[in-house]
């Protein structure tokens, strides 16, 4: 079951290329090489960058620190050209450390076909990275652990991956979020990793493997990993690979999601909910009482996925089976946290909870598959227009007005947006069955004032509002918007932490989203970090 291969009861696997050429019919003719060696490599990237206007981030590399990200494009300019990211950015980027394109299937169309197959193949919402790295790094990526479950697959080069179990401090840093490790202000020291089950992280090297090309690397959520490209005797330049992400803890697919939503439906006060971000916007559901009060195995169980094949439709899945599981964890976690008001909610709070959880995934799940569908198109657009223009020797692609309007930047944002929708009405579901409170109606008295002040408001306040160190937004990464928080001003520009730890500074105020409209009284601005 997918309990056994995701998350933090999850299992590492390493297939090298050998055994998947021989898989493919292969034989051993081609050595190690199989059907993904160099399927998209280092002369691809720079044909993407000339067709597209690509965006991404350069992370830091010192292994005693979290892993933070800042742009590596720096616009020259007012004009597309001078905005754009240049394949000698990337290049200048890469001698400090590792190039990183979030979501890049949706982006490049020569990917976006491996996305939408592997978005099939699992029926789950998922992503596509890649990382770019020069040889030669002593860490190319510091100790983290992510939200997704990562198949990484190696284009390019080699790297070397040591993968540790999971840390076992939950219950003493509470506000660490376990699928966020060693991301923004949180650390993970290689040398603590390496103290072994007896020191402070109580963590054990699972894994340590050198990745070439078409070489295969699974790691499940919430494991520590770190790399490196230093190798006697390299005989590449660059290491691409890229990582196929099983996103169930970025879209609520997992039994704490179900839990919470069945207690917030049922107007049931939760013991593990954290607290409401003071400025508005998404609390994360995997910091505070779930790691203080439960235990390592109780928490890992509750935010364990749901089973993969909850999605397709091919599968009639039995949702008997996963609310039993729910119900004997939640009595657990209710016996463990002495709360009495959760034991109110019935099997069939949880199989209503469950049931909307299903429609919310199967609807993000359909975005997925039309925004890579509409970058598959657009690569059989740009083919059509190549072999038209094969006559015409100029090695520079002709970016029209028409074309311009075609690039990913513009075309991904609205599945995002599509995606968002989705998003608010889960939200308006689990709210909308839940018992007023005895001060809404003292505070209803209020509501008149409230509009008022906010008619009065820019419509467009959520782009051009100020903003505050601390304000709950949506930043703009890789063309899409993601849950961040505002770390600094920084003149006309901010800097931002994202909702896995991730860092992106000097982002533009028009690629922020404000989620909470500005109150009125509100007139100093803290500008420090």
């Amino acid at each position: 079951g997918s309990e056994k291969l995701l998350g933090l009861s999850g299992t590492p696997f390493y297939i090298p290329a050998s055994l998947l050429a021989k898989a493919e019919g292969g034989g051993t003719d081609n050595g190690r090489k199989n059907q993904f060696s160099k399927f998209f490599d280092f002369h691809h990237l720079a044909n993407a960058l000339e067709e597209d206007f690509l965006d991404a981030q350069v992370g830091s590399t010192d292994n005693r620190k979290g892993w933070q990200v800042k742009e590596v494009s720096q616009p020259t300019g007012s004009s597309f050209e001078d905005a754009r990211m240049t394949l000698a950015q990337v290049k200048t980027a890469m001698e400090s450390g590792t190039i990183i394109f979030n979501n890049i299937g949706a982006h490049i169309p020569r990917l976006a076909g491996a996305t939408l197959a592997s978005t099939d193949a699992l029926s789950l919402p998922g992503a596509l990275n890649m990382y770019v790295t020069a040889k030669g790094m002593r860490t190319s990526a510091p100790p983290h652990t992510d939200r997704q479950d990562v198949l990484v697959v190696q284009m390019e080069g080699a790297k070397r991956w040591r993968v540790f179990t999971p840390p076992t401090d939950g219950n003493v840093k509470p506000t660490a979020d376990p699928f966020a490790r060693g991301k923004g202000e949180d650390s993970l020291p290689l040398h603590t990793l390496l103290e072994g089950k007896e020191g402070r992280l109580g963590t054990e090297l699972l894994m340590d493997v050198v990745t070439r090309e078409g070489d295969v690397l699974f790691i499940p959520a919430g494991f520590p990993h770190t790399t490196d490209t230093v190798e006697e005797n390299a005989d590449y330049d660059t290491s691409i690979h890229l990582t196929f992400n099983i996103d169930t803890h970025v879209w609520d697919l997992d039994h704490l999601s179900v839990r919470q939503a069945a207690l917030r439906r049922g107007g049931v006060k939760d013991v593990l909910a954290p607290s409401v971000p003071l400025n508005g916007g998404e609390a994360n559901r995997y910091i505070g009482n779930v790691n203080q009060m439960l235990d390592g195995d109780l928490r890992s169980e509750l935010m364990d996925a749901l089973p993969l094949d909850f999605l397709d439709e091919m599968v009639t899945s039995n949702n008997d089976d996963i609310v039993a599981r729910l119900e004997k964890t939640c009595s657990r976690v209710n016996e463990v946290t002495g709360d009495s008001a959760a034991d109110a909610l019935s099997p069939e709070s949880f199989q209503e909870a469950l049931a909307k959880i299903h429609t919310y995934g199967s609807s993000i799940l359909d975005i997925h598959r039309d925004m890579y569908l509409a970058a598959v198109e657009e690569g059989r657009l740009r083919k059509a227009e190549a072999a038209m223009t094969a006559h015409v020797k100029n090695d520079k692609v002709a970016m029209t007005s028409e074309r311009m309007q075609r690039l990913s930047l513009f075309r991904v944002r609205t599945f995002f947006e599509q995606i968002e929708e989705v998003k608010k009405e889960l939200e308006q579901w689990c709210v909308s069955g839940t018992a007023l409170s005895p001060s809404s109606s003292a505070s209803s008295s209020d509501g008149a004032a409230a509009t008022a002040s906010t008619s009065q408001l820019d419509p467009n306040w959520q782009f051009t509002a100020p903003l505050n160190v601390g304000d709950e937004v949506e930043a703009d990464l890789g063309g899409a918007f993601f849950a961040a928080k505002i770390s600094q001003v920084v003149g006309n520009t901010y800097n931002v932490v994202f909702f896995d730890g991730d860092r992106a500074n000097g982002l533009d105020r028009s690629e922020i989203k404000l989620l909470t409209p500005p109150s009125a009284e509100s007139e100093e601005f803290d500008t420090t970090g």
